[in-house]
């Protein structure tokens, strides 16, 4: 038993093996009787009974090789499918983009979910319906809020502060140091676009009039991957200052 693996993995793990042996056996029999033809002393022909079992032994190297080789191609067409997902899921604004009352800047560095139909970037606000995440190429201001990054989900609208910025709750007014994280919620319920795997929710473009403020706290900078150099690396957050 291979320590870690379950049945069905020993034993694939076993045929394969015994496979390879039965091969190479066949191929030491088969290069020992050209060896002794090119000496000039050749074996006997093969009888009707050695071609049935030579033939029947050479079903399992062959049917394993096929088995790997099919894996291996369904391994690489998977990966290169994940690796195209990924480059729709993660992508870079080239052009500055109106989206409500603030303008995405150029170079800022999204991520969304990806929706059926999705299979290429059109370059424009379409491509930010089901946006989870965006970290902003320099601070983008929403009415007197300096922002860094920005995260939604469903009712959830996060906001990474660039500056300090004074809210006015509904319960009492609360002072929020830059690189804090303001939370806002949504006052109508967001559009549903996709419940399978799980929920996506419609991005709406950002209008303070949609959004009121909850609360703001301390936490980790909002996390966006981008593409670089054909690798998903992590986009810097500023220094804020703050321990880790």
């Amino acid at each position: 038993m291979i320590p870690g693996a379950g049945g069905a993995a020993a034993a694939g793990f076993l045929l394969m093996v015994l496979a390879a042996f039965i091969g190479g056996l066949l191929l030491l029999w088969w290069g020992w009787r050209l060896w002794n033809e090119r000496r000039g002393t050749p074996r006997p022909p093969l009888r009707l009974w050695q071609w049935g079992l030579a033939i029947v032994l050479s079903v399992l190297p062959i049917s394993t090789a096929l088995s790997l080789a099919q894996w291996a191609l369904h391994d690489f067409m998977r990966e290169r499918k994940m690796a195209q997902q990924d480059r729709l899921k993660h992508f870079t604004l080239r052009q500055a983009l109106p989206w409500g009352e603030i303008t995405l800047p150029a170079g800022s560095h999204a991520q969304r979910e990806l929706l059926e139909g999705d299979e290429r970037l059109r370059g424009d606000a379409s491509d930010l319906r089901s946006l989870t995440d965006i970290r902003f190429a320099q601070a983008v201001t929403w009415g007197e809020v300096s922002v860094n990054a920005m995260s939604l989900s469903g009712r959830q609208l996060l906001l990474e502060l660039d500056r300090p910025h004074r809210f006015a709750a509904p319960a009492q007014a609360q002072d929020c140091p830059a690189g804090f994280t303001a939370q806002f919620n949504a006052l109508k319920e967001p559009v549903l676009l996709a419940d399978v795997p799980y929920p996506v929710y419609e991005a709406r473009p950002l209008n303070m009039a949609d959004w009121v403020f909850d609360s703001c706290y301390q936490t980790q900078p909002i996390a966006v991957r981008y593409w670089r150099d054909g690798e998903l690396v992590w986009a810097k957050a500023p220094d804020y200052g703050y321990e880790e």
